[in-house]
């Protein structure tokens, strides 16, 4: 492996390796090979002082620091890029090691609301290399054949559930129908395979959801929200303004954007409700002091708040206000996204492009763990628009899997499918 020095702060040196989604193993010493840890696409191999590995972003770079150089992804320059089932290493590989794991997090931990978290991943479900807890290999996704709403199986993408999978898939035909992703795709499977993954990691991942305004702007799929957090599918919300803003002023005056949740009338001078919502908070000082003093008695921040879940507020140009939990600062925002996306062994992104982009720019396709734990990290995206799910692919996340619908109904429905309820209320 080559290193090259920093010339400056926040620039890499000439032929910089940039790291992608994929597993990458680097040569620290002839014979021996680590597995970056907390990767994330776009990023640089930085080598401490004290011969640990770290992937960093280009900002974080000081003068007179080793990064690693050389493009060759298949070993010729010390790093190897494996784009294929994380059960089928080459044979080179075997006895590899992950670089920088450093001790997990316990289970039963409770994290504070609205604070970042800095740990990594509890990955005690991957017993060994490529497999999660019950022995199901993570060896492709589930069921799928040629095109689907995922990658092919060189994802690495695995589910819980070993008699989901499909028998093995004919050869493809040089011409055939519904080969893309569309809203009249299929996606009883999809569904199948989010609910199992879902029930696996409440308690033995990280599941970071990533959502927009339009999960609290209907009744019945804010109270769905809020009863998933509840029941333990939500460890972290990664959100905006708009999505705190519009879910406070639902439990202050029951509307979003001055339009009721349920019956959809106009309030009049509704279209202050959201200003003022934001003002009555900012009178109360934050949003867990609303919570704490009874302004706010619903919805998905109060069950963030009472949970103790942990969330983070990006904010963005348009802001109105903004709450006082919105995070201004736009690489500080972004810091406290990646320390919950680093964690992640599950994302679940709802309804909004921007931020579903951002996360899956930080969304590695794996998770290393002590012990030589190698495991998927899955990527769902729930959005109405077909635009929106195929612009995450555009920008590099490949393993993401998409069901194109309704995202309040995809929100009441996922909630239903794992709590036996039958209504929401």
């Amino acid at each position: 492996m080559k290193w090259g020095f920093v010339p400056a702060d926040g620039v890499a040196p000439d032929n910089y390796h940039a790291t992608s989604i994929y597993p990458e193993f680097v040569q620290v010493e002839p014979g021996r090979w680590v597995l970056l840890a907390e990767s994330r696409m776009d990023c640089v191999i930085r080598k401490n002082p004290d011969g640990t590995l770290e992937v960093v972003e280009f900002r974080r770079l000081k003068k007179g620091d080793l990064v690693a150089v050389g493009r060759g992804e298949n070993g010729e320059d010390g790093i190897y890029v494996h784009a294929g089932p994380l059960d089928q290493l080459p044979d080179f590989l075997a006895g590899w090691t992950p670089a920088n794991v450093p001790t997990p997090m316990s289970a039963g931990a409770q994290q504070p609301a609205s604070q970042a978290d800095t740990q990594p991943a509890d990955n005690s479900a991957t017993a060994s290399t490529g497999q999660l807890s019950g022995g199901t290999a993570a060896s492709g996704t589930p069921g799928t054949s040629g095109a689907s709403a995922s990658s092919s199986a060189s994802s690495g993408t695995a589910t819980a559930r070993p008699h989901l999978h499909a028998a093995p898939a004919a050869p493809a035909d040089k011409f055939a129908f519904r080969t893309g992703v569309s809203r009249e795709t299929s996606f009883s499977l999809d569904y199948d395979t989010l609910y199992e993954v879902l029930r696996h990691d409440r308690d033995n991942g990280h599941i970071v959801w990533v959502a927009g305004p339009a999960v609290v702007f209907d009744a019945d799929a804010r109270r769905a929200f809020a009863g998933l957090i509840d029941a333990g599918y939500v460890h972290a919300l990664l959100a905006g303004n708009a999505l705190a803003t519009h879910d406070l002023e639902a439990a202050l005056y029951g509307t979003a954007l001055g339009q009721g949740l349920y019956d959809k009338r106009q309030a009049p001078r509704g279209h202050y409700h959201h200003l003022d919502a934001i003002n009555t908070i900012r009178g109360c000082g934050s949003i867990r002091a609303a919570v704490q003093s009874g302004h706010v008695a619903d919805g998905v921040m109060h069950a963030l708040e009472t949970r103790g879940v942990p969330y983070v507020l990006a904010g963005s140009i348009r802001d109105d206000g903004p709450l006082p939990e919105v995070i201004a600062d736009v690489y500080a925002a972004q810091d406290a996204m990646r320390a919950h996306v680093r964690r992640a062994t599950t994302v679940v992104a709802l309804a909004t492009a921007l931020h579903t982009i951002a996360t899956g720019n930080m969304t590695p396709s794996y998770q290393a763990g002590p012990g030589g734990s190698l495991r998927p990290v899955h990527f769902f995206i729930a959005d109405i628009s077909e635009f929106a799910a195929g612009k995450l692919a555009d920008r590099g996340s490949l393993t993401s899997r998409s069901i194109l619908t309704n995202v309040q109904d995809f929100v009441v429905n996922v909630h239903r499918a794992l709590t036996g309820a039958c209504r929401t209320e």
